[in-house]
């Protein structure tokens, strides 16, 4: 377990910033092909492991993580409101869907001084909703993203892998592979697994020895 002299003791008050760091992959064939945005629920400037986060305040909001020992499928949100429309084109210019999202805290001294950090999240954004709000005092709009994220176990776990049971799926990897050839001379046949063969002796030795059943069996009833 990680351990964090900030939060170590029976301290009345911790102050901590959640800090937000966003890659969206422009390309899926090329992953050194990205954006990446940063912002914090801070009130100034980070920099945390050579990235520095732009601090949003209280336009930032930061759903709740799920801590447990073992790693578990949770869902966490990410909202960030007051967005003018210069800004909005993040989440519908880009590939936002998809996008990598990982969640730092950071814990401040009682000089508000960052003093320690711990990662609380990694996943992939699953869903976005953008709502607007009209200003009629000043007509001006104000968006907000609200931003859904599911981590990489929940992912893998819906993740749908495999091949079909047809030549044509089983040669993309191997076009010599003649292990589904025969496939659709069985497609239609029904295999009543566990019950007796339906079909009747077809060797010499099974006809007799199936012969000598059914006159044993005649005896017996002739001679009930």
């Amino acid at each position: 377990m990680e351990n964090i002299p900030a939060v170590a003791g029976n301290k009345p008050l911790v102050i901590n910033a959640e800090f937000i760091k966003l890659t969206i992959y422009n390309d899926v064939g090329n992953s050194a092909n990205t954006n990446v945005y940063t912002f914090s629920s801070a009130y100034k400037s980070e920099t945390i492991d050579g990235q520095a986060y732009t601090p949003l305040g209280g336009l930032l909001a930061v759903g709740v993580q799920q801590r447990d020992i073992r790693a578990t499928s949770a869902d966490t949100s990410i909202t960030l409101s007051g967005i003018d429309g210069n800004n909005i084109y993040i989440a519908l210019a880009t590939k936002l869907k998809g996008s990598k999202i990982e969640i730092t805290r950071g814990f401040y001294d009682n000089n508000y001084i960052l003093s320690n950090t711990a990662h609380r999240f990694t996943g992939i954004v699953t869903s976005y909703n953008i709502g607007e709000d009209l200003a009629l005092a000043d007509d001006t709009d104000n968006f907000t993203v609200t931003v859904n994220a599911s981590s990489f176990k929940a992912v893998l776990e819906n993740r749908i892998a495999g091949r079909k049971t047809n030549p044509t799926s089983w040669q993309v990897f191997n076009s010599t592979d003649s292990s589904m050839n025969n496939i659709y001379s069985i497609s239609d046949q029904n295999f009543d697994f566990g019950s007796p063969p339906l079909k009747k002796a077809s060797t010499n030795s099974a006809a007799a020895q199936e012969s000598e059943i059914t006159s044993q069996s005649t005896q017996f009833y002739e001679g009930g």
